[in-house]
């Protein structure tokens, strides 16, 4: 992600649609505040939550990718920024292959968590993603459980496409083991949407290594995964993605504009969308337990619901938590919007890895 191609540099035409857009995303908001009155079923359980997603909806669809990547500092900015806010000392490490690996808590600590974040492969991490690591970590801590977590920042689309970002996500586990000498057994791997897509890639390059990346022996399984609202499959043919087009922050627009940067020329595969492997393809994972996490308002709830089946049948150790009435990325989104009440999803989240410690 070099800094002569990201962020990009704007036309005068982009920015001056940017102005025009604004006004869209405001007329946007008051369309949903009135119609959210009557939406039923049909939207959001909470009011300001229906009126929030619509906006972030509007805002994913309304913009371009280059405008998006241009109006959000890049991922290792925003964790910097976060660092000095939070009062801690950043510290950064370059990866093969263009990634970076940022620590969150003492980069000495027994155990670490790798998270690759969300964004549907062409959008940074926001504060709210380092956000959620950060609370989860006092609390672990607080539990006297001994761990960090290295954050990864890889290469957004279009700048680089698919496989690139599987061969970074495995080249941040390579780095974990093999450079900084820690037993796969005090190592877990995550990730939200795009990321946790990363995640079960990982996972699948661990066990059938990908011919355009170099395999990864470990001398034991790793302690954990845990996908949050994985993107399993790139089909939008699911009863979820119309139940929900009016509840949650995606949008099948936007979906397929991401998938189509990624996959670019490539042929789908089991490591591309998971939800095209048979179930025996799982068997034997290089991992002890894996934590699955949706929303019921997810618009990826369905196509979860199924792989986690298909994935239980050949990995008993599995762990799947719904929550009730949250959408995409819960967890994230909701810190997002200033709702600091936590959720189903982010308390899952934080019991697993503290009954794995």
């Amino acid at each position: 992600m070099g800094p002569v191609s990201y962020p990009p540099k704007l036309t005068v035409v982009e920015k001056l649609d940017l102005i025009s857009a604004r006004p869209s995303l405001i007329a946007r908001a008051i369309y949903a505040a009135i119609t959210g009155v009557f939406r039923g079923q049909r939207g959001h359980k909470y009011y300001n939550k229906h009126i929030s997603h619509a906006v972030i909806r509007a805002a994913l669809n309304r913009l371009s990718t280059r405008q998006h990547q241009a109006l959000n500092p890049p991922t290792n900015q925003i964790y910097e920024l976060f660092a000095t806010k939070s009062g801690f000392t950043p510290q950064t490490v370059p990866l093969d292959h263009g990634a970076q690996g940022h620590w969150i808590g003492n980069k000495d600590a027994k155990n670490v968590l790798i998270y690759y974040h969300g964004g549907g492969f062409a959008a940074a991490a926001g504060p709210a993603f380092f956000q959620l690591q950060y609370d989860i970590l006092d609390q672990l801590k607080a539990a006297g459980k001994d761990i960090a977590i290295f954050f990864i920042t890889y290469t957004l689309t279009p700048h680089a496409v698919y496989p690139t970002q599987l061969t970074q996500a495995v080249g941040a586990l390579r780095y974990i083991v093999d450079i900084t000498g820690r037993s796969p057994s005090n190592v877990f791997i995550a990730g939200d949407s795009a990321g946790g897509n990363l995640t079960l890639g990982v996972l699948s390059h661990l066990s059938h290594p990908h011919k355009a990346i170099e395999p990864l022996e470990l001398s034991e399984p790793l302690a954990g995964a845990l996908p949050i609202s994985p993107w399993v499959s790139f089909s939008l043919e699911y009863p979820s993605v119309e139940e929900n087009r009016n509840k949650d922050i995606l949008s099948a627009s936007i979906l397929e504009r991401w998938s189509s940067l990624y996959v670019a020329d490539s042929e789908p595969d089991n490591y591309m969308e998971p939800l095209r492997a048979p179930a025996d393809w799982w068997k034997d994972l290089k991992v002890r337990d894996v934590l699955f996490l949706t929303g019921s308002d997810d618009l990826f709830r369905s196509p979860i619901e199924e792989f986690v089946e298909k994935f239980k049948t050949a990995f008993p150790n599995t762990t799947f938590v719904v929550g009730k009435d949250e959408c995409h990325d819960a967890p994230i989104v909701n810190l997002m919007i200033g709702d600091q009440s936590g959720t189903e999803q982010g308390k899952a989240y934080a019991s697993f890895l503290s009954s794995k410690l």
